[in-house]
C-alpha cells in the first residue's frame, strides 16, 4: 500500500539526516579557516564541541604529523581562552535538540515497525511528521556558529598568526565539510516529516472502508422462484 512506502520512504530520509547531523556535529571540521599563503597548514579546522589539532611524531625515518580533534579547552572562569558567546551556546544546544528529538523519533518508529504486532505496516502519525519539522528547524539553527565568535573572533586563530609568519588566515571564517552536512541533513529532515504526513494521510484514506456499489451487482435482486 502507498502508506507503508511513505513510511519506508521517510525512514530513510530520517536515517540519512541523523547520520549527517551525527558526523557534522561531532567532528573537528564544521568551519575552516584558510591560508592564503601556501604553507602548511592549508587550513585550520574548527567544530562546534571540538577543534583540529596536530601532534608531531619523530623517528630515525623522519617525522610525522598526526592529525586529530581536541576538545576545547577550558572555556569559563578567568583563565579562559575562548569566549563562549551565545550564539555558539545556541548552536550547541540545537546541534544536541536535533539528534535528541531526531534520533528518538527515529528509533521509536524503527523499534514500532520491527515488533510482531506491526510487522506488516509501518504506522505513521501526525505528530511524526511535526517533531520532523522541528528537528529540521534546530538542525538548520546549528549554522548559527557560523556567526558567532568562534568564526569571527576566534582567538586561537589570532594566536596562530602571531606564531607562524609564514602564514596568512583570514579574518572570518568558511563553511567546511561539516557545516555542509548540516545542510544537508537539514534538508532530510524537512524531506522525512514531508513523507511522514503523507503516509499518514495515505493511512487514513486507507482505513475508510469501500461502501461504493458494484456497477455488476443488480439494484433489485431477482425473483428467482
Amino acid at each position: 500500500m502507498r502508506s507503508i512506502y511513505l513510511a519506508l520512504l521517510s525512514s530513510v530520509f530520517a536515517a540519512s539526516a541523523f547520520i549527517l547531523s551525527w558526523v557534522a556535529e561531532f567532528n573537528c571540521h564544521f568551519l575552516k579557516f584558510t591560508n592564503a599563503k601556501p604553507t602548511i597548514p592549508p587550513n585550520v579546522h574548527f567544530g562546534i564541541w571540538a577543534y583540529q589539532f596536530w601532534t608531531t611524531a619523530t623517528n630515525v625515518d623522519g617525522t610525522y604529523i598526526f592529525e586529530t580533534c581536541h576538545t576545547y579547552p577550558d572555556q569559563t572562569g578567568s583563565g579562559a581562552i575562548l569566549h563562549v558567546d551565545s550564539k555558539w551556546k545556541a548552536a550547541k544546544a540545537f546541534s544536541v535538540l536535533t539528534l535528541i528529538i531526531g534520533g528518538v523519533v527515529f528509533f521509536s518508529n524503527m523499534i514500532r515497525g520491527c515488533r510482531p504486532k506491526y510487522a506488516e505496516m509501518l504506522f505513521v502519525s501526525r505528530g511524526e511528521a511535526v517533531l520532523y519539522v522541528l528537528t529540521s528547524f534546530f538542525s538548520g539553527m546549528t549554522l548559527i556558529v557560523l556567526d558567532s565568535d568562534l568564526c569571527k573572533h576566534n582567538i586561537l586563530m589570532e594566536e596562530v598568526d602571531a606564531a607562524s609568519p609564514n602564514t596568512e588566515f583570514g579574518d572570518t571564517c568558511e563553511m567546511s565539510r561539516g557545516a555542509k552536512c548540516v545542510i544537508a541533513a537539514t534538508v532530510f529532515w524537512f524531506c522525512a516529516g514531508l513523507t511522514s504526513y503523507q503516509g499518514w494521510k495515505a493511512e487514513k484514506e486507507e482505513a475508510v472502508p469501500d461502501t461504493t456499489v458494484s456497477l455488476t451487482d443488480p439494484l433489485i435482486a431477482e425473483d428467482l422462484s
